[in-house]
């Protein structure tokens, strides 16, 4: 009885044809750290810290 319940829960899983769930997931993922990445370049943080080595770079050129 029990492996006739195995049987028909496989066969209903496969005959389902949905999108596994690791998809899912790992598709979930892919949308977020591209949202992060489009923030953080339209941010403007990263350019404020290239602004500071910049401005240190061009300080010490000029005391010497």
């Amino acid at each position: 009885m029990i492996d006739q319940l195995m049987i028909l829960a496989e066969s209903g899983a496969g005959a389902s044809e949905g999108i596994p769930a690791p998809f899912i997931g790992i598709g979930a993922f892919a949308i977020l750290m591209t949202m992060l990445a489009i923030t953080w370049l339209t941010g403007g943080a990263h350019h404020r810290s290239l602004d500071k080595k910049h401005d240190a770079d061009t300080d010490s050129d000029t005391d010497r």
